[in-house]
């Protein structure tokens, strides 16, 4: 059990193709950007507002157990996630194999993610009986079994990539575009306009398109997984790994500042987000427009979300000339008080958009909380010499999924108490009473509202940003002294790489000459011109890549 993946993943067919100590572009737009991209692409379509509306307009699951089914299904079922993330967290902090202890798992979950994906929309034409605990049953196999063992993975990618700040604020960057701005293009403006009105309420349709995008989630963690690296990781190789109790982890966390300031301000963004995304196709289908018009709701999120992807390139020159704190105090005040007015013009298209634009540049610091994570956890392991990872990686995972389940089964309770009706089987457009009405625009507005405020407030208090030059400094004093203790000749993990590189360059600068060589006497050439030919081309490559440095 402490070494689950060493067996399977000793090859080098497994290894990274990321090799330098330092973060590589490659890694960045590949394994922190495209990768994630296409995976989060499929899971915000098959989760969360579509996966609802699945259930309650196409299955008309609505009505069952009196509205239990529904609003009981996605907490109890993340209820049970919880053990399942336990479980997980735990086997990630014990694994040990030459691809590091998280990223394996993430290999490991492609195929289960895809299948029970597309067992959660091909729900057999069958009594209700059946159907219900089809429904229970992928439900459970898809959020508490697949996307957990990828999430709590992936999640930790980027606190293990590097130490360097500057190197992982830009992984983070990447990392939250990655999982919102191209999905977020495809989930709330493609999907809407093309995809729902040709869904309609047809089970054999959601299930035809759904299979296909869970599919098509595969190709995207391969690329996460084969451009990344977990330098941190191999740094604790070089001494050993200290490895405590989880009671003595949880204990630790919940006596550290940062890490329970960062929790909390993450249960709330989770909370107002799921609740607004689980709320959006309802407002918009029944406040602001009309059921699956393909405009509506395609509106809301485009013009609402745009400034996300326009306004990213602006975050990091903010981060870093005022500090990721400032700018995440005053965005969520920003987008806080510009979810107001809407409240108050519920059905008015242009006050709602409008609105929703300058909201959405208040949300853009979003996408540096995984930054706040990472210091946090190295905050822990300077204070108490260990790293909680496997227990930070199951609260975050569980968080994730036990809000969406929370919400949902709210979101749903509140439909069966103000009386939603579903659309008629060919999705005639009816009015809904006004109290249902009022219960979207209440969750679509209100509730984030009010927890962008209070995230707004907790972010005064989370300095940790400051401590770092000093406590990476520590940390690697520390892991020096340590190996110094027990007669070891240290070598730091920037050191061992570097001795890598240079063995690797030697070996292919042989290999290149040979090959030259080689090519020379078989088609009759000089091998000295040709080779001060090439020796010619680097210096020039050389001299102008160290020129645009210098500009």
């Amino acid at each position: 059990m402490n070494n689950p993946a060493r067996g399977m993943f000793a090859g080098k067919f497994f290894d990274s193709r990321i090799r330098s100590v330092n973060v590589q572009n490659s890694e960045k737009w590949l394994g922190f950007f495209f990768g994630p991209a296409i995976i989060y692409i499929a899971y915000y379509v098959m989760s969360g507002t579509y996966l609802n509306i699945f259930y309650v307009d196409v299955l008309k699951m609505g009505g069952v157990a009196a509205g239990a089914f529904l609003a009981l299904l996605p907490v109890l079922s993340k209820s049970f996630d919880v053990v399942t993330n336990l479980i997980m967290g735990q086997i990630i902090e014990r694994t040990r194999s030459r691809q590091g202890k998280v990223r394996p798992w993430i290999l490991i979950s492609a195929p289960l993610v895809s299948i029970t994906g597309i067992l959660l929309y091909t729900i057999p034409r069958a009594s209700l009986m059946v159907q219900v605990i089809w429904v229970a049953v992928s439900y459970n196999l898809y959020f508490a079994f697949a996307f957990t063992m990828y999430n709590m993975s992936q999640m930790l990618v980027m606190p293990l990539s590097t130490r360097n700040t500057k190197q992982r604020d830009g992984l983070t960057l990447f990392l939250s575009m990655g999982q919102s701005m191209i999905p977020g293009s495809f989930v709330y403006l493609i999907f809407p306009m093309f995809a729902l009105p040709w869904l309609g309420v047809s089970p054999e349709r959601w299930a035809f398109i759904m299979s296909i995008v869970s599919i098509f989630a595969i190709p995207g963690m391969l690329l996460q997984y084969y451009f990344t690296k977990e330098r941190v990781t191999d740094a604790g190789r070089a001494v050993e790994v200290k490895t405590v109790g989880i009671l003595t982890q949880l204990k630790t966390c919940l006596t550290d500042r940062y890490w329970l300031l960062f929790f909390g301000m993450w249960f709330l963004y989770q909370f107002q987000q799921n609740l607004y995304g689980t709320s959006a196709a309802f407002y918009s289908n029944w406040v602001l427009g009309t059921y699956n018009d393909g405009r509506t709701l395609t509106l809301l999120n485009g013009i609402g979300q745009a400034p996300l992807g326009l306004g990213v390139f602006l975050l990091w020159p903010l981060a870093k000339k005022f500090g990721k704190r400032k700018i995440m105090i005053i965005g969520m005040a920003l987008a806080a008080v510009t979810c107001i007015p809407i409240a108050f013009m519920p059905k008015n298209m242009g006050a709602v958009l409008g609105t929703l634009f300058f909201k959405s540049f208040g949300m853009l610091p979003t996408y540096l909380f995984m930054a706040f994570m990472a210091e946090a956890l190295d905050h822990i392991e300077w204070k108490n010499g260990f790293r909680c990872d496997g227990i930070s990686a199951t609260m975050n995972s569980t968080m994730i999924t036990f809000m969406g389940g929370l919400t949902t089964s709210l979101f749903n309770l509140g439909l069966t108490r103000t009386g939603y009706v579903p659309p008629a089987a060919d999705g005639t457009w009816i009015a809904q009473s006004v109290a249902s009405q009022n219960f979207f625009v209440f969750c679509f507005t209100v509730v984030p509202a009010i927890c962008l405020f209070i995230i707004s407030f907790l972010n005064c208090f989370f300095n940790v940003e400051s401590l770092m030059p000093q406590i990476s400094a520590d940390i690697a004093a520390r892991r020096k002294a340590e190996a110094e203790a027990r007669g070891e000749v240290y070598v730091s993990p920037e050191e061992k790489a570097k001795i890598e590189q240079e063995e690797n360059d030697r070996i292919a600068e042989e290999k290149r000459v040979e090959e030259l060589k080689a090519k020379c006497a078989r088609k009759g050439m000089n091998f000295e011109t040709e080779e001060a030919k090439y020796q010619q081309k680097l210096a020039a490559k050389t001299a102008k890549k160290a020129g645009g440095k210098n500009t």
